[in-house]
């Protein structure tokens, strides 16, 4: 083991004891009055969920780090325990299992006290772990929990030699729609072993905006991904410090849509055509359809980056055809500002001409979680010239 790798594990090992050994003080004020390791492994999760899920997330980099080693016939570097053994190792938790302190605790042991003391703890734990679920929710609004099949060729796109950093780019940008397990193991990977910059540093933040485990690593650590003499002289000397920025307007992305293949291998089941006032509702639809196994396109979360109200034109309405186009059917969201959206209207005659299945489901059924998804017979939007529908503005 190199002295840095050796180094960088034994201070993240020390700093993973440390956090358990103070959870576990913490928690001791509230311990029944019999208890054993799975009740102070309950309490963990209970009160530090989030922290007990990247202990465990650190566990298996770890292990699977042993496993690379040993597949290429290397001695194991780690051999990290798992942390249910990690906290039974802690000094604290012999303390705890003394047979003096637990014949002391049994005969202190006073129920009304302990109730106090639990509630206590959860007032001060209960809104910490809110506002971190809150956080972690409100990153995950703008992406769709399913694995449509393109994935595996968007992955594929971004790992091939001849892709650009610009391109990567997109593609990272694209994955980013999807949470799902698929990508949240490609991004750990490239958090790993990313020789760009600005890319390795867009996965961590990324990972760690939705809660997961993910080391930055330095660029003087990074191993060169490549033999070739040619192509190591220009990762290093040349990709390494690339970056780009997205031009978040209609008339980019309309562009990549003509021109990227990252744009044209997506498909979607459905084009949502709803009133962005009914924002709530479909977010309630797409989890469903997402349960489904469903890959859905709503402006707002497939295209949010570039479609901004403030931004709308004759670009907006080209992309808008465009993922029409890409879907199986229209899931028309009625309600009554969908029904006043010009948007819509026009949404909906496009997908008519194209004779896509147009379906129906009302705003109201959705809020009580109790909704079919019906055809459309009621041709009320059909509009010959819908065309020249003027359209300036988000509705």
């Amino acid at each position: 083991m190199s002295g840095f790798t050796k180094h960088m594990y034994t201070k993240e090992l020390e700093s993973i004891k440390k956090d358990l050994s103070n959870y576990v003080n913490k928690i001791s004020v509230v311990l029944p009055r019999e208890y054993g390791l799975e009740t102070i492994v309950s309490l963990i999760k209970r009160y530090y969920p989030f922290e007990w899920q990247i202990f465990n997330e650190k566990y298996n980099y770890y292990c699977a780090k042993d496993r690379k080693l040993k597949a290429l016939g290397k001695k194991v570097r780690f051999a990290m325990i798992e942390p249910i053994l990690l906290i039974e190792s802690l000094t604290i938790i012999r303390k705890l299992f003394s047979e003096q302190y637990i014949y002391l605790h049994k005969n202190s042991f006073n129920r009304e006290m302990q109730i106090s003391a639990e509630e206590k703890f959860k007032k001060e734990r209960d809104p910490k772990i809110r506002k971190r679920q809150e956080k972690i929710t409100k990153a995950k609004i703008k992406a769709q929990e399913i694995e449509p099949f393109f994935l595996d060729e968007l992955m594929g796109l971004y790992d091939k030699k001849t892709t650009s950093q610009k391109d990567r780019v997109y593609i990272f940008k694209e994955l980013q729609r999807y949470y799902c397990s698929k990508v949240i193991v490609f991004f750990k990977k490239k958090v790993e072993t990313e020789y760009n910059r600005q890319l390795r540093e867009m996965v961590f933040y990324h990972l760690k905006e939705l809660g997961h485990f993910a080391i930055l690593r330095k660029q003087k650590y990074m191993r060169i991904p490549s033999k070739n003499k040619k192509r190591r002289k220009f990762l290093k000397d040349v990709y390494i410090n690339e970056r780009f920025n997205i031009n978040e307007i209609p008339e980019e992305l309309e562009y990549r849509i003509q021109n990227s293949k990252e744009q044209r291998i997506k498909t979607y089941d459905f084009f949502i055509s709803h009133s962005s006032v009914d924002f709530n509702e479909i977010q309630c639809l797409i989890r469903e359809l997402n349960r489904g196994k469903k890959n859905v396109y709503c402006d707002w979360i497939n295209d949010n980056d570039y479609l901004k109200c403030n931004l709308v034109g004759l670009a907006t309405r080209k992309v808008i055809e465009k993922r029409i186009e890409q879907s199986e059917a229209i899931i028309l969201v009625v309600s009554e500002h969908s029904k006043k959206s010009k948007w819509v209207k026009y949404e909906l005659n496009y997908a008519y001409q194209l004779n896509k299945p147009i379906y129906a489901i009302r705003k109201e059924d959705i809020s009580i979680e109790s909704y079919s998804t019906d055809k459309l017979n009621d041709l009320w939007f059909q509009d010959e010239n819908y065309k020249n529908i003027k359209l300036f503005e988000c509705s």
